[in-house]
């Protein structure tokens, strides 16, 4: 049996051909990987090119269109939003740009503001009126001022009625006043300033109790003067790129929320708190008021929940955390928080805290610095999460000797467990810590985080 050879072992004079043509099938092969590469770099440039085309057609050019269309057909229809039913209607008389404010009177069981359109832009605020002639009713008084009385053609400010939203606890009738516009551009501007008066209560009489407040009013800032004589069941604030603040308001639920601007004020709550936005800060004092026990989806749920979340903007809280005596003999009270942001920092503290309460705290954030201050009544654990460099336990009990808040005399201990690279974790306890309970958990992802003690 004959081998075969190789062309290394054929004729001298053929092996030069032979690695001629070796070398021509490499070079095909290199070109044809190259239009290959440039064919798929062309389907990539022409596949973004398609999606960024289409992004821009319903994103701007169609609504761009649509608008012109709707200029061009000055078209005047207002719709009316779906569940609103519109009762009387504001009689504007332009006057120079700044007509006469329209007055309205609702009903206080559960008010509703909404807006709804491109030229409902503007402030709304909520106080209580010094004077009042009824005391089941709210003035409502909204305030507009633009440059060309054409802008009146567009917009409508009528009381409303709703069925109300669907809760847990139900659903009631709302009534109150809405801003309602043509759900085009048209080229005249204005502003509304919209404020509620919530009738005066005697110094002698106790909190007045209103079912729900709520307000659907997208590019109107929220201002809440000192309501500390009121009592709201429900308090739901909907906006968008438009601020929110309060002096002081008292509610069992309140939810909060906005786009590209900040939360700022003095809340007290019973049950549960959400405040949402992002690309701004959130700087508030929470009074969380653990007193009740409710039926939850078939389930008996207990304490106090707050949830702090926005983007690109720090948080900054103070709480105060209190119950009733009542409570306080059962289980001290429970209180659930939650505070996340990103690319900024979280700074917490306290300023009160029930003894032998439970606390479960959750900080995270990312490319900037968690921070909690402990209250001295806290008997728990707590978990960093972070790169070994980036946590810190700050110890201040040599400054000033920390005082038992039973008055037993018990010694504050800061426990130290385990150290990783990635997590670290311990206790801040009295003695030794018969009565831990809860924990506080720091997450910074690139990050600092600080318990201070």
């Amino acid at each position: 049996m004959v081998a075969k050879k190789s062309y290394k072992e054929v004729d001298a004079e053929a092996q030069p051909l032979l690695e001629g043509v070796e070398q021509e099938g490499k070079d095909l092969g290199g070109a044809q990987r190259k239009r290959c590469a440039r064919r798929c770099r062309r389907a990539h440039i022409w596949g973004l090119s398609a999606l960024l085309f289409i992004y821009s057609l319903i994103h701007y050019i169609i609504p761009a269109v649509h608008t012109e269309i709707q200029r061009l057909r000055d078209d005047h229809n207002i719709p009316v939003p779906p569940g609103i039913t519109l009762g009387r209607c504001a009689e504007w008389s332009p006057a120079g740009g700044h007509p006469e404010p329209a007055e309205f009177y609702v009903d206080l069981d559960s008010p509703l503001f909404l807006s709804h359109g491109p030229l409902a832009v503007g402030e709304i605020e909520v106080k209580q009126a010094k004077h009042t002639a009824d005391p089941n009713k709210a003035k409502v008084t909204v305030s507009v001022a633009y440059e060309d009385s054409k802008f009146l053609e567009y917009v409508e400010v009528c009381e409303v009625r709703s069925e109300g939203v669907r809760s847990r606890l139900g659903r009631w009738p709302e009534s109150g006043v809405g801003i309602i516009s043509v759900p085009w551009s048209p080229r005249q501007n204005g502003r509304f300033h919209v404020v509620v008066e919530l009738p005066s209560v005697d110094e002698a009489s106790p909190k007045k109790k209103i079912r729900s407040l709520r307000t659907q009013m997208p590019f109107f800032g929220h201002t809440f003067g000192d309501l500390a004589d009121y009592y709201f069941g429900r308090l739901d604030v909907d906006s968008l790129d438009s601020p929110v603040n309060a002096e002081f308001v008292e509610a069992a639920n309140i939810t909060i929320s906005t786009t590209n601007a900040p939360i700022r004020g003095t809340y007290k709550v019973d049950s549960d708190v959400f405040f949402i936005t992002s690309g701004a800060n959130i700087d508030v004092k929470l009074n969380l008021h653990d007193s009740i026990e409710f039926v939850h989806c078939g389930r008996t749920r207990s304490g106090v929940r707050s949830r702090l979340s926005t983007s690109n903007g720090p948080i900054r809280a103070t709480y105060n955390l209190t119950t009733t005596k009542s409570t306080l003999n059962k289980y001290g009270g429970k209180f659930y928080l939650d505070a996340d942001t990103s690319r900024a920092d979280i700074d917490i503290d306290f300023d009160e805290a029930p003894i032998e309460h439970e606390l479960n705290l959750d900080a995270s954030t990312s490319f900037g610095r968690a921070q909690v201050t402990v209250s001295p009544e806290y008997d728990g654990p707590w978990i960093m999460e972070a790169l070994f460099p980036f946590r810190e336990v700050v110890d201040t009990r040599g400054e000033n000797r920390p005082e038992d808040p039973t008055g037993q005399n018990r010694t504050r201990v800061l426990w130290f467990n385990d150290r990783g690279a990635f997590v670290e974790n311990g206790a801040i306890v009295w003695d030794h810590g018969e009565n831990r309970k809860g924990q506080i958990k720091l997450k910074s992802t690139l990050g600092h985080t600080s318990v201070v003690v």
